[in-house]
């Protein structure tokens, strides 16, 4: 593949969807790397066919496309951007040392990642409900409550966007666990419409737990 001239900005946004398994939501780029894939960069990757984007609600779904994959795999042997500074070098470094070990090891950078989330996965499957009522009581003032999701979220340990949604989802199917959209959309803020989780494609911003 031609080196597209990627700055830190796209580097660190297509290595960061590989992080994340290949796919995320941009609500869940920004919450792993601090950045997503809007505007020129989502433009750009789609056109050069390393990352199709589908809307997901209100925010964009990424999937790195086998041309993506064999872009992150490329820059296992890559140079740091220009503007990199040392910390960039250093990543760098770091990446020709994983891309050594994968020859080694006869591993695929996919088969690698996958591997590596699936205990985080697992774990998160097993704590995140218990996770999400303690943080729903810690913030609601009643039971049944409706209380925004921005709310909620910070107090989860960190947990991964994706198993947190999903976790979501599959607490809203308890009889006492219920999510909606706020009526009032002009009262949100932008982080509340990030915040917000998609079921069957509508966005619900708030959440509910009765007392047990």
């Amino acid at each position: 593949m031609d080196e597209p001239g990627f700055g830190t900005r796209e580097r660190a946004l297509l290595l960061g969807l590989m992080t994340l398994g290949g796919a995320a939501t941009n609500p869940e780029l920004r919450d792993h790397i601090g950045d997503a894939i809007d505007g020129a960069p989502r433009r750009r990757f789609n056109a050069l066919g390393l990352v199709d984007s589908e809307r997901e609600g209100r925010a964009f779904r990424n999937e790195l496309t086998e041309e993506g994959w064999a872009w992150c795999v490329a820059e296992l042997s890559g140079t740091a951007p220009a503007r990199g500074g040392s910390l960039g070098r250093t990543l760098y470094a770091v990446l020709g040392l994983l891309g050594d070990y994968l020859d080694a090891a006869d591993l695929s950078l996919g088969e690698l990642v996958l591997t590596a989330r699936e205990p985080a996965a697992e774990t998160a499957e097993t704590d995140l409900p218990a996770l999400i009522r303690d943080a729903y009581r810690r913030v609601a003032t009643r039971p049944q409550e409706w209380v925004l999701l921005t709310k909620v979220r910070p107090l989860l340990g960190g947990a991964p966007r994706q198993a947190v949604d999903e976790a979501l989802r599959r607490m809203e199917q308890e009889p006492d666990v219920h999510l909606a959209p706020e009526a009032d959309q002009k009262t949100l803020r932008e982080q509340d419409r990030e915040a917000a989780v998609s079921v069957g494609g509508v966005s619900k911003h708030l959440l509910s737990i009765e007392a047990r």
